[in-house]
C-alpha cells in the first residue's frame, strides 16, 4: 500500500529537500519535491498528494500563505499537512492550526521522528476515509431504497390498473371502472409530486454550489391570483391523495408576498402534504396568513400524531420523521425544501409538535409592499369543501 502513496514535500533548502526524499523513496512513497511555495500549490494541484510536508520559512511565500491556499482548494483541502520549522512559537503553532495545520516537526529532527509524524497522519486520514465511506454507503443504500419505493409503487399502480382496464374492463361494472382510473390519477399526482421534489431538491443543492443560481429562487413576487392557486392545488391534494378535502380550512389574507408565486405554492403545499399524512380523517387541517407589520404570518396547524422533532437542525434530506413506528409515504424531503425555501427567501421558520396532540408550522415571510388587498373580490376565507 505503502508504494501508492504520494508525498509532496515543499523545502527551499536544498540538502535538507532531498535528504527527506531518499528517505521516503527508500520506504516506498511516491514523493514529489518543490523549491518555493507557488511552486508547491501548483504542483500539489497537479499530483494531488495523501500527505504534504512544507517548511514554514521561505522566500516569496511562507508556509502559512501555501497551507492557506491549500485549505481554499477544494481538490486538495483535505490533504494532511506537516509544517517544518527552525523553531516553535506558542503564536505561530495557534496560527498554523487555525489555518489547518495537522502537525509541526521543529528542525532539526531525526528520521524517525519524521517517519513517526507521517505514518500517524496517514493513519488517521485513512481512518476518517474509512468512516466517511462508510456513511455515504449508509446514505446512498438509504436514498437509492427511498427512491426505489418511492417511483416503484405508484408506476405499478399505474401500470397495474391501465393493465386491467385494456384487458379486463368488460369484467368491472362502471362504479368499479371510475375507481380504477382514480387510483390511477392518484398513483400519477403522487409519483409527479415526488419527481418535482426531487428535482427541486437538485436544484437547489446546485445553487449551494453556484450561489449565482440562488437568485431563481429569491427572485418575483406573488401574483394576485396566489390565494386561489393554493386552493386549487390543496383541492387536489386533499381530493385526490388523500380523499379528505373536507379537512382543510384555508383562510389566507391576500396580499403581495416578496417571495415568487411558485415556490410560496409549494411551501403550503408541502406543509399541508405533512399535516395530512400525519393526522387522520376528520382532524381538521387549518391553513392561515395574514398580514402583520412588514411580514406575511403563514400558518399550517394540525391535530394530528405529532412529529418526533426537537429542533430546525433535525430537519435533513431523505428522513423521515417517525419511520419506525409508522409506514411512510414519500422521499422524505418535503419539509426540508421548505426549511431551504424559507432560508433563501430571508424567512423564518419555527416548528412546535407534541405526541398526541399536533404540529404547528409558523412561517413569516416579507411581504412586498404596506399590507394591502391586492384583489378585493377574493374572499378572505376559502373552505376547501
Amino acid at each position: 500500500m505503502e508504494n501508492q502513496i504520494r508525498i509532496q514535500v515543499i523545502e527551499d533548502e536544498q540538502n535538507i529537500r532531498e535528504n527527506i526524499q531518499e528517505l521516503l523513496e527508500a520506504k516506498g512513497y511516491i514523493v514529489r519535491v518543490c523549491p518555493n511555495g507557488k511552486q508547491g500549490i501548483l504542483d500539489a494541484i497537479d499530483f494531488r498528494p495523501h500527505l504534504i510536508v512544507c517548511d514554514v520559512m521561505m522566500p516569496k511565500m511562507d508556509g502559512y500563505k501555501v497551507l492557506e491556499y491549500i485549505r481554499k482548494t477544494s481538490i486538495v483541502q483535505n490533504t494532511p499537512f506537516i509544517f517544518l520549522t527552525a523553531k516553535v512559537d506558542k503564536n505561530d503553532v495557534r496560527l498554523g492550526m487555525s489555518l489547518g495545520a495537522d502537525d509541526y516537526l521543529t528542525k532539526p529532527f531525526t528520521y524517525k521522528e519524521l517517519l513517526q509524524a507521517i505514518e500517524t497522519r496517514l493513519k488517521r486520514q485513512e481512518k476518517v476515509i474509512d468512516e466517511y465511506a462508510k456513511v455515504k454507503h449508509e446514505l446512498d443504500t438509504t436514498v437509492f431504497a427511498t427512491y426505489y419505493h418511492e417511483f416503484n409503487t405508484p408506476l405499478h399502480g399505474i401500470l397495474g390498473g391501465l393493465n386491467l382496464l385494456l384487458t379486463a374492463r368488460t369484467s368491472f361494472s362502471e362504479a368499479q371502472v371510475q375507481e380504477l382510473i382514480s387510483s390511477i390519477l392518484k398513483s400519477g399526482l403522487r409519483l409527479n409530486h415526488s419527481l418535482a421534489n426531487l428535482m427541486l431538491f437538485e436544484e437547489i443543492k446546485r445553487a449551494e454550489v453556484y450561489p449565482e443560481l440562488i437568485s431563481m429562487f429569491t427572485n418575483g413576487l406573488s401574483k394576485a391570483n396566489w390565494v386561489q392557486k393554493v386552493k386549487t392545488e390543496l383541492l387536489t391534494l386533499g381530493k385526490e391523495i388523500y380523499n379528505r378535502a373536507e379537512d382543510i380550512i384555508v383562510d389566507l389574507e391576500p396580499v403581495e408576498v416578496r417571495t415568487n408565486t411558485e415556490y410560496l405554492q409549494r411551501m403550503i403545499l408541502e406543509l399541508c402534504d405533512n399535516a395530512l399524512k400525519f393526522s387522520k380523517r376528520g382532524e381538521l387541517v387549518h391553513v392561515t396568513g395574514k398580514a402583520i407589520g412588514d411580514e406575511y404570518h403563514l400558518e399550517v396547524k394540525d391535530r394530528g400524531r405529532g412529529l418526533e422533532i426537537e429542533s430546525l437542525n433535525d430537519i435533513a434530506p431523505f428522513r423521515q420523521f417517525n419511520r419506525k413506528r409508522f409506514e411512510q409515504q414519500g422521499l422524505g424531503i418535503g419539509l426540508y425544501l421548505v426549511k431551504r425555501l424559507v432560508e433563501l427567501n430571508q424567512g423564518e421558520l419555527k416548528i412546535t409538535s407534541n405526541e398526541g396532540e399536533g404540529t404547528t408550522v409558523l412561517i413569516h415571510l416579507h411581504l412586498a409592499q404596506e399590507p394591502q388587498k391586492i384583489n378585493k373580490d377574493f374572499a378572505s376565507t376559502l373552505t376547501l369543501a
